[in-house]
């Protein structure tokens, strides 16, 4: 016997799905109400049937090449990476409905539904971009990359950082300034953010560096939200892969309800799980746009999308990630 989920958003339309893939004879073991509307789980009873025997055949095996189906090949990789339960149901359930044959294309599929994904273009910026996260996260890394790659597109970038207390925090951002030729901005007070905000040619791409907060620190995210609020600027949240889940999901929560619409990952270069970066978004209902796999500044960062994770969570050859590896994967 094998349990199938299905999701809904009535029970009309649930039932209309499971007639329509599994037959007037399937079993309805459970239905439950849940925020996206109804799941229904299904039972499957295994009908052993004597084929005949045609001989080897050569050619594409559609992925299945140890006759696993494409749905279980997907439920087992994402089961790897630590999925909060909710998450890995609606994954495992979207991989269904793609209907792939092949287990990553499913996979693809089954991530398009779930997550957004919004790459990060400096040529797309229309107002200064403003870059949130804990301490360590590498948002100070991103802000140089981000930096780098306006200067090689030529474009011109005016840099913030509002990290004036912590030890060397000016120091590092100031480095890489000054390797790109750019001048850097400080500010310690909305106030003054707002000011040297205001300063920024038209045409300047504006980034601002922000000091790493506790996200449960309600001093802290007061104190964020004044800074977010010193000018239009839209928040990114910059997060590190290979976080606790739980935790992942509640600081997540706690950006979003500052301001972040989007996700970058960093550090995927040091981590083999990413449960806890996938639950980061789903929890705080934020697009993934671009990732870092190396705090090395020349590397650049990466626009992701369904195919590039895809290959992340379901790696081709072994399971080991690492800088090398990764980069090459997701620039291919």
């Amino acid at each position: 016997m094998r349990l199938r989920t299905i999701n809904a958003p009535s029970m009309a339309q649930a039932m209309e799905l499971v007639r329509r893939e599994f037959g007037d004879d399937a079993i309805i073991v459970s239905t439950e109400e849940n925020d996206t509307g109804i799941k229904v789980v299904v039972a499957l009873e295994e009908i052993e049937v004597d084929a005949p025997d045609f001989g080897a055949v050569e050619g594409d095996s559609f992925g299945m090449e140890d006759g696993r189906d494409p749905v279980d090949a997907v439920h087992e990789a994402l089961l790897l990476h630590g999925l909060p339960n909710q998450l890995l149901e609606r994954l495992v359930d979207a991989s269904f409905i793609v209907g792939a044959d092949d287990p990553k294309e499913a996979l693809i599929g089954a991530l398009r539904q779930v997550f957004d994904f919004y790459p990060l273009s400096e040529r797309r910026f229309n107002q200064p971009v403003i870059l949130m996260g804990a301490p360590g996260a590498g948002k100070t890394v991103t802000v140089a990359k981000l930096a780098a790659r306006a200067v090689f597109s030529q474009r011109k970038v005016r840099v913030i950082t509002t990290d004036t207390v912590r030890a060397g925090g000016i120091e590092q951002l100031d480095a890489f300034a000054r390797l790109m030729k750019i001048p850097l901005h400080t500010a310690e007070t909305d106030r003054q953010l707002t000011q040297v905000i205001q300063a920024a040619a038209p045409d300047e791409l504006v980034l601002v560096d922000t000091p790493g907060i506790n996200p449960y620190s309600a001093r802290d995210l007061g104190e964020l939200s004044s800074l977010f609020k010193a000018a239009p600027m839209e928040a990114i949240l910059v997060m590190a892969a290979g976080g606790d889940v739980v935790d992942s999901m509640e600081q997540s929560k706690q950006f979003a309800q500052v301001g972040c619409t989007r996700i970058i990952a960093t550090r995927l270069d040091m981590v083999q799980r990413l449960g806890g970066i996938l639950a980061a978004a789903y929890a705080g209902r934020l697009p993934f746009c671009d990732c870092s796999v190396t705090p090395a500044v020349h590397d650049g960062l990466i626009q992701l999308d369904p195919s590039k994770l895809a290959s992340l969570l379901m790696p081709e050859s072994s399971p080991a990630l690492n800088a090398k590896s990764v980069t090459q994967g997701l620039r291919q």
